[in-house]
């Protein structure tokens, strides 16, 4: 029995003793984790108060009222551009609007901090823009501008340890952009964006365009680019000095070769002047006594051209010259007036053949039945308020053959030919239509093919000379 007590006791002793070894244990694990976990945030908060200790020790003395190298060479800025979006041109402002990413590379000596940390790039929040020295560029011949701040200001700025600057801001911007509307709309349009320094000449700050690491253009165009009216042919950049009163400015252009797309017109315009010119044709198929139908479609044509060149040319500056479009508007308002001549000649001759042939009949002495005639008149006065104008004309050709067949023997005793009768083939109605049947469409397809033919070969001479440029 006092064995098993003392077995019992040693049981619980070594159970106490594995309890104690356990809990040191787990006090010995957790005071290191603890330890790690207070030498880790000692290193955050070093890491942090080394960059706040870098900024601040850069910005003790920075004067940012004063230039890079304010005593030597001017200070070169380098640029390039990441064009997101262009959006539609205006005409009748002549402008248009682009949204970019302007990029500028410069040194300030002064930022340098090689010699402070090993840090390979140093990124600093947008307000840091307002605390060092930033070139003072501008947009020329801009309308409105403006940054972008949603979620937050769309700034960028990274200080390399050479002091080197790479400075990045979204902007949106609408400029002016002179266009010369004369082979609208098979024109193609060179709208500049040209950038300089405000207030620094090129003794103090020089522009460059940066050749980006990639090689490719200092000028990027997001392929997703689509612009409703224009297609982007080409983008060409060059860079050029601004002579003032004040002294020379270093600027850079940008040009941006914008060639209309005419799918548009040929829809909106060309085609349905087209078929309104067809239309007009018609009368050349409708009997020339039937004046009405031929008057009425003849004035519906003229003024359904007049409101399509009113449409066409509502979108468009009030320019002074004449523009490609015009011309071809022009021509066939005068196709469609031209239809309107026609049967006013027709009507003239009938009116002259008419005339002739009374005269002629009064001078071979026949004057006909006074009874008759006064009978005849006095009927038709009745008859023709009351007839509808077929019932009249039918009524008319009754008594007009009623004529002829009193005449008898005596019309053959009329001469062969007189002279007011010798151009008579020439005022015949038919012959008349039978040849405008023709000759109309003819000279339209004519003027069809010169107008299209030497616009597209101007067009096709504009884009290989595009493409021989792109290739250089």
């Amino acid at each position: 029995m006092e064995a098993f007590t003392e077995a019992t006791r040693m049981l619980n002793k070594n159970e106490r003793l594995q309890t104690a070894l356990i809990l040191l244990a787990v006090l010995v694990v957790s005071s290191k984790q603890l330890s790690l976990n207070i030498s880790s945030q000692n290193r955050s908060f070093k890491a942090y108060a080394n960059s706040t200790w870098i900024v601040e020790t850069l910005l003790k003395n920075y004067d940012k009222r004063i230039r890079p190298g304010v005593k030597g060479s001017p200070s070169e800025v380098r640029v390039d551009m990441y064009v997101a979006n262009i959006w539609a041109m205006e005409e009748v402002k002549m402008d248009f609007t682009i949204d970019i990413y302007l990029r500028q590379y410069w040194r300030d000596e002064r930022l340098a901090f090689a010699h402070l940390t090993s840090d390979p790039v140093l990124t600093l929040s947008s307000n840091i823009n307002k605390q060092i020295w930033i070139p003072s560029t501008y947009f020329l011949k801009t309308k409105i501008a403006y940054f972008h701040d949603v979620t937050t200001e769309n700034y960028l700025l990274q200080i390399q340890p050479n002091g080197s600057i790479f400075y990045s801001i979204r902007l949106t911007i609408t400029t002016s952009c002179t266009l010369d509307l004369r082979r609208f709309p098979h024109d193609t349009q060179m709208c500049t964006l040209a950038l300089e320094s405000y207030g620094y000449q090129t003794t103090d700050v020089w522009y460059a365009w940066n050749p980006r690491d990639d090689n490719t253009s200092a000028i990027y165009v997001n392929k997703d680019v689509e612009l409703p009216q224009f297609e982007l042919a080409s983008v060409e950049k060059t860079s050029v000095i601004n002579k003032y009163n004040i002294g020379n400015h270093s600027s850079l252009v940008a040009v941006f070769k914008m060639k209309r797309r005419i799918g548009y017109f040929l829809i909106d315009t060309y085609v349905p002047s087209t078929i309104i010119v067809i239309i007009s044709w018609i009368s050349f198929w409708i009997n020339p006594d039937t004046a009405p139908a031929r008057v009425a479609l003849g004035i519906t044509t003229v003024l359904t051209m007049t409101t399509l060149i009113s449409s066409a040319r509502a979108s468009l500056p009030k320019v002074s010259y004449v523009k490609a479009i015009d011309w071809y508007l022009l021509l066939c308002l005068i196709f469609v007036f031209g239809s309107i001549l026609e049967y006013t000649f027709i009507a003239f001759m009938i009116n002259v053949r008419n005339k002739n042939n009374r005269k002629v009949l009064a001078e071979n002495g026949w004057n006909g039945s006074s009874k008759k005639q006064e009978d005849k008149r006095e009927l038709l006065s009745v008859l023709d308020p009351k007839c509808s104008p077929r019932r009249g004309s039918a009524l008319k050709r009754v008594f007009s053959q009623t004529e002829t067949d009193s005449l008898g023997a005596d019309t053959k005793t009329f001469p062969e030919k007189t002279e007011s009768d010798k151009w008579y083939l020439i005022s015949n109605p038919l012959n008349i239509d039978k040849c405008s049947r023709i000759g109309f469409p003819l000279t339209f397809f004519a003027f069809n093919c010169i107008y299209w033919l030497v616009h597209t070969k101007i067009e096709l001479r504009g884009r290989k000379i595009t493409t021989t440029n792109v290739q250089s």
